[in-house]
């Protein structure tokens, strides 16, 4: 493996180019990726940082690569994470396939650009809510390149560079509230571990996110036992204000509570935004921009999917990660995480294949003490902060939410959500770029909520 390590670009983002015939590597990478005579990682899993055995990791956050022999034959592994808020992709060119955790990075090494005549790239990204088996496995870019996308398995790679896709390995079905509490407490420690290595380049610290809502005080009463110390919230705008997490965080026992403005972005220079619409998810995340620098070189402990995890009145409970009914797909942070190196920690999602399981977890009788009724009703997480001295009455009891998106927003409320500085140079692109208006057509349904999938219509 002949690596270059490139100051300069995000931190995390690796690119490995493999050549056809003796899949010879080539891997290029940011100054935090860890690397090794048989492979390179990014991020963290529940398991020894010595053993390098990411790929059989039941919960990888990070993803990475590593030379391997399956039956006889050299082969190359890439392990994309164990969630769905981020992927891999591929694009293949001539004699050599390249492979990267980031899509702006994959473009610039493999000399490959986006079709500027294709406007599907936001639904394309976002067919993960349908589910693995539905998901679309590819997008076309221009010059008739192929963008091939890869979420929560694992990638063979051949002498030939045929690609072959192998599953996670499944994890057994929880069977009560103790076993799953006890498996998740003790997944976050050997991830803990795994962070702080000391065979790492650099350690990694802990920070949790906390609000009013269930998701993200579970997270925080959990992050509390594995050492945690430091909580993040935001106490403006006016409506962020009423959800605050300050109270819980001082319950839990916090000595750090971070409060900020969830439009602190505005201010930015750096065009921030495209970090937060590159992945396919347009923005949702960008209010934790306000936290970059006390997330760099931290695990940051989030409430990422436990609407449904952890909801009791869920519905379509599966185990393809399908979110049929949802809008977003989450990805937003992929970029920014990156770039600000942090490790993500969506902590509802542990174990997400086994939702069933988890989902009878919270209708079982034990958990009756812990459902207060309603619609805003998640026994699971309640539980675990309740019986770590946070007061029922603190949380749980208005669904809010953090972040906004930009899918249907007009230019005039663009203008108010982005930076003056990414404002202007959107607009600039957007006036070189716009389509006539019969073009518009397919999206002004979609808009309207005519037709769920629509097609590009030619006139």
């Amino acid at each position: 493996m002949k690596e270059t390590r490139i100051e300069g670009i995000a931190s995390l983002a690796w690119c490995a180019k493999l050549e056809k015939g003796t899949l010879a590597l080539q891997l290029s990478h940011g100054r935090k990726v860890e690397t090794r005579e048989e492979g390179f990682v990014e991020g963290a899993w529940d398991g020894a940082f010595s053993n390098f055995q990411f790929d059989q990791a039941d919960f990888l956050l990070g993803s990475g690569g590593k030379r391997m022999v399956e039956n006889g034959q050299q082969q190359f592994l890439f392990a994309a994470p164990s969630h769905t808020l981020e992927r891999l992709y591929a694009i293949k060119a001539e004699e050599s396939l390249y492979v990267s955790n980031s899509l702006p990075f994959i473009l610039v090494q493999s000399h490959s650009s986006l079709d500027r005549h294709y406007f599907e790239y936001e639904k394309d990204l976002n067919t993960i809510l349908n589910g693995l088996q539905k998901v679309k496995k590819w997008i076309p870019l221009a010059e008739n390149k192929r963008l091939r996308l890869f979420y929560h398995c694992n990638v063979l790679v051949d002498e030939d560079l045929n690609i072959e896709l192998k599953p996670k390995q499944d994890m057994p079905p929880f069977i009560d509230f103790n076993d799953y509490e006890t498996r998740l407490l003790a997944a976050l420690r050997r991830l803990r571990d795994n962070a702080q290595d000391p065979e790492r380049t650099a350690a990694y610290g802990l920070v949790t996110t906390i609000s009013k809502g269930y998701d993200s005080a579970a997270c925080a009463a959990l992050a509390k036992e594995l050492g945690c110390d430091t909580a993040v919230t935001f106490d403006r705008p006016e409506k962020y204000a009423e959800d605050s997490g300050e109270d819980i965080a001082q319950q839990l026992g916090y000595a750090q509570i971070l409060k900020k403005d969830a439009e602190a972005y505005l201010s930015n220079t750096a065009l921030i935004e495209s970090e937060f619409v590159s992945s396919g998810d347009l923005g949702t995340g960008i209010v934790y921009a306000a936290f970059e620098e006390e997330f760099k070189e931290k695990m940051v402990f989030v409430g990422h999917r436990g609407d449904y995890f952890w909801d009791k009145h869920a519905q379509d409970v599966n185990d393809d990660f399908r979110f049929n009914d949802f809008v977003y797909s989450g990805t937003s942070q992929a970029e920014n995480r990156l770039k600000a190196d942090y490790i993500f920690v969506p902590v509802p999602l542990y174990g997400a294949a086994q939702w069933p399981s988890i989902h009878k977890v919270t209708h079982l009788k034990e958990m009756d003490a812990y459902s207060v009724g309603g619609d805003y009703d998640r026994p699971i997480p309640r539980r675990i902060v309740e019986t770590r001295g946070v007061d029922r009455k603190a949380f749980g009891f208005k669904k809010a939410g953090a972040g906004f998106n930009y899918r249907y927003d007009t230019a005039a409320r663009l203008k108010r959500r982005m930076s003056p500085h990414s404002f202007q140079s959107f607009y600039a692109y957007y006036l070189e770029h716009k389509r006539k208006p019969h073009q518009n057509f397919p999206h002004w349904l979609r808009y309207l909520g005519i037709q769920k999938e629509c097609t590009v219509l030619s006139f």
